[in-house]
């Protein structure tokens, strides 16, 4: 497996489940595509009936969503460049499957929160977009 490969593959896991901080109006810790999700509804809602207020929430959900996805861009960069030089090539392979297993195991816990779901409480992957 290539290097590139390699790291749009973390990048996509660290994407759809590493829990970044956020604030829009409340604050809370959720994955990228989670703020993703929610920038594409505030854009719509800004689309079709405008104002200031949807503009500033478009506005601050989008930039960061962009920066948290960036932030796990570098992520997955930093953790190519020590899979590559500290594991041996034979080994590279299951370091990046066990990564990504882990990863989502991980998101099986409670580990997101936001006040927009559950009212705050700890909620896992599934119960975040379920």
């Amino acid at each position: 497996m290539s290097v590139k490969t390699t790291r749009r593959i973390l990048w996509l896991a660290l994407v759809v489940v590493l829990p970044v901080p956020y604030w829009v109006m409340e604050s809370g810790r959720v994955p990228s595509l989670w703020l993703l999700e929610l920038t594409g509804f505030a854009l719509a809602m800004l689309m079709t009936e405008g104002g200031m207020v949807p503009q500033i929430v478009s506005g601050l959900f989008a930039g960061q969503a962009l920066l948290s996805v960036g932030a796990c861009w570098l992520v997955a960069w930093l953790a190519t460049r020590v899979l590559y030089s500290a594991v041996p090539p034979e080994w590279q392979k299951r370091g990046v499957l066990a990564a990504v297993v882990l990863l989502f195991v991980s998101s099986l816990l409670r580990i997101y929160a936001t006040p927009l779901v559950s009212g705050g409480s700890p909620v896992n992957l599934i119960e975040l977009f379920a």
